[in-house]
């Protein structure tokens, strides 16, 4: 088995490192991921604010009171919520398509902490695909799961379960995000070592022609 293990081990070690080769590109860098994160996250963040205030007028606590002008604010705070919600979908999607090819790391964990962060990241990406396409369905009044389950109740419930995920990912990744804040932090100084270099444990390096 300890032979087995190290072929394993070693096959797959090789495998990954080719695959995240061939998928390399200039476009995939901490720098990027962390841009189209922070804005993101503001976007739902938005969605969320708004979408308490929405749920918050139609089941109100006993305590709550609500401003009656403009008149036209609940218009206003869902046309941001809807128009937010929609530009979120390229959002994430550019997002997923920068570190997409993490998946094919080899081990895919080393310790229970990574193992851990990875099913919270799961946790997240799936919540927020199901959140953003029952959102987006909603706006046609399209319930396709209507014999299931009531929108409203899942939309609530899964919009705690996304803002409580992002900020659990926002503090893993908080050393991170504000290395990679400024624009220019994923360029080597001249005359520095390479730990200056916008390069870390698990980003893809541009290929090479050895690579190829």
């Amino acid at each position: 088995m300890t032979v087995l293990s190290t072929i394993v081990d070693a096959v797959g070690v090789r495998q990954s490192a080719r695959l995240q080769a061939a998928l390399a590109t200039p476009a995939r860098t901490t720098r990027v991921t962390v841009v189209l994160g922070r804005v993101l996250g503001a976007g739902f963040l938005v969605c969320f604010l708004t979408g308490l205030y929405s749920h918050f007028l139609q089941n109100p606590m006993p305590w709550m009171a609500f401003p009656t002008w403009p008149t036209n604010l609940y218009r206003i705070t869902q046309g941001l919520h809807v128009a937010t919600g929609v530009a979120c979908i390229p959002l994430l999607l550019a997002k997923l398509w920068t570190v997409y090819p993490k998946l094919f790391a080899f081990p895919p964990f080393t310790s229970l902490l990574e193992l851990l962060e990875r099913l919270s990241i799961a946790v997240l990406v799936s919540s927020a695909l199901v959140q953003l396409v029952m959102g987006l369905l909603n706006t046609y009044q399209w319930y396709p799961w209507g014999p299931y389950f009531a929108f409203r109740d899942v939309h609530y419930a899964l919009a705690w379960v996304i803002i409580g995920s992002v900020a659990l990912h926002v503090a893993v990744q908080l050393p991170k995000i504000v290395r990679y804040w400024r624009r220019g932090s994923d360029l080597a100084r001249p005359g520095a070592g390479a730990d200056s270099a916008a390069v870390h444990h698990g980003e893809l390096d541009a290929p090479t022609e050895e690579g190829r």
